[in-house]
């Protein structure tokens, strides 16, 4: 018991330390095996990992390395109104490397986002995007958005979500379907 109470009384100094009763603009997650090293040797401390990407990061990023310059605070909605604001909105069949996608994941266009990264002459377009953590090459037909795989096994439309038992009927699911907006960053 006297352990556990004084585990319990080093957690809660280090999180008052850490002011973690006022806002912060990212979290961190430290591994309990981390927490209980620091609290007995302060001196063994690991550097804090960056805050976590988003699917909106990895879109600014390119876009800054391309020489445009603007600030949003790091969300989907506000780069999909920046977007939309400062750039032409082009067909999906026209779309080119370098264009940014946005999708409706079902609450309203803008909601993900993805940066074209190949356009084939067939219509299939490769995006790169930011989803559970980690950055994926994934695909949109919109010309054909309820085509999973083609005739070859090529994969045509990304699963943007998980199927759920409990989805409704009318639950979208493929890139193609979601597709909702095309803007060329000249």
């Amino acid at each position: 018991m006297k352990t556990s109470r004084c585990t319990l009384a080093a957690l809660t100094g280090l999180a008052l330390a850490a002011g973690c009763s006022t806002a912060s603009s990212h979290s961190i997650y430290v591994p309990s095996a981390q927490i209980r090293s620091s609290v007995s040797s302060p001196a063994t401390r690991k550097p804090q990992q960056p805050h976590k990407r988003s699917t909106a990061t990895l879109v600014e990023e390119s876009l800054h390395a391309r020489g445009v310059r603007f600030g949003t605070d790091g969300s989907v909605p506000a780069l999909f109104a920046f977007m939309h604001e400062q750039f032409s909105q082009v067909q999906a069949d026209q779309a080119h490397g370098g264009d940014v996608l946005f999708f409706d994941l079902g609450s309203g266009c803008g909601m993900h986002t993805g940066l074209v990264e190949t356009a084939e002459p067939g219509g299939r377009i490769g995006f790169r995007e930011w989803r559970d953590g980690s950055s994926r090459h994934s695909y949109v037909t919109p010309r054909d958005p309820f085509l999973r795989r083609d005739g070859r096994g090529r994969i045509m439309n990304t699963f943007l979500r998980p199927k759920r038992m409990e989805d409704p009927a009318d639950t979208t699911y493929f890139a193609g379907e979601m597709l909702c907006a095309v803007f060329r960053v000249d």
